[in-house]
């Protein structure tokens, strides 16, 4: 029995740090790094259903990791003896000035 790659990618998710999930990240880095073009070409290869899936598991992650990197950021802040609130209160006089 074939599995299709979103079912693989399920199934390499829940292994924690096995070979296979190193490879797969491996891989998706190497497709980020290709032109437009060929990406595009390789996405008309896959049906619809999968790229919207592709696509929803992809705005999650970056979901996630921008709440990662926001938490750093504040967190750095603190050490500093910064809030965000006077961050943000800089950004928006800088705007504006």
């Amino acid at each position: 029995m074939s599995l299709s790659t979103i079912e693989m990618a399920r199934v390499l998710e829940q292994l924690e740090e096995s070979p296979e999930k190193i490879m797969f990240g491996k891989l998706l880095a190497e497709l980020g790094s290709q032109s437009e073009e060929r990406v595009r070409s390789a996405a008309h290869q896959v049906p619809l259903k999968y790229l919207r899936e592709l696509v929803y598991q992809f705005n999650q992650v970056i979901d996630e990791r921008r709440a990662e990197r926001i938490e750093e950021i504040t967190q750095g802040l603190a050490q500093d003896g910064l809030s965000a609130d006077e961050l943000y209160e800089y950004v928006i006089q800088r705007k504006m000035g």
